[in-house]
């Protein structure tokens, strides 16, 4: 499996699920799933940056208020505005901050859950008739389909890590396919 510490954007999981199956000859069978999160390579949490820009908006209202007292009411406006520019700026980093890709594979179930922004897709396809493919190319994504339904994975994934992933996950998806 792919280390975390490979690309800071990529945390790697593996559980075991920890059910059991009777096998055709009684004996016990551990099934177990694997689970992929791949985050964006973000410095602040969207409450640290809150907590930054309060800061923020304190100092520079302080020293456009010293400068107000000093006669030049000018420098607040200016204050002001950079502030609500510097405060949209932020509003917008803050929406994408938490998105993340993720995979889930347990045995006859593929899971494909994607955050982006505030809009979340979740797909769960049977993992038998489930394909993955990768060419190769830089900036390519990864590209799961099932019946005709396609969807790309691999935004947050560091370029020199997305052939390894991709072997580790056929693998991973053919064991999946077909559970012993």
């Amino acid at each position: 499996m792919i280390s975390e510490n490979s690309s800071p954007a990529v945390a790697v999981v593996a559980s075991g699920s920890g059910h059991r199956n009777e096998s055709h000859n009684g004996q016990a069978v551990a099934q177990q799933g694997s689970k992929w999160v791949f985050r964006r390579n973000c410095s602040l949490t969207p409450k640290q940056l809150l907590q930054w820009y309060i800061s923020l908006c304190v100092i520079t209202l302080v020293i456009a208020t010293g400068f107000l007292l000093a006669g030049f009411w000018i420098v607040l406006p200016f204050a002001g505005l950079e502030l609500l520019l510097v405060g949209t700026a932020f509003v917008i980093y803050a929406r994408h901050a938490a998105d993340y890709e993720m995979i889930e594979l347990q045995p006859n179930q593929l899971v494909l859950v994607m955050a982006d922004g505030s809009k979340l897709t979740q797909l769960e396809w049977s993992p038998q008739w489930a394909k993955l493919s990768y060419n190769g190319k830089y900036k390519a994504p990864l590209l799961f389909s099932h019946r005709g339904q396609q969807v790309k994975i691999g935004k947050f994934i560091a370029e020199k890590d997305k052939s390894a992933l991709h072997r580790e996950l056929k693998a991973a998806l053919a064991r999946a396919a077909c559970p012993v």
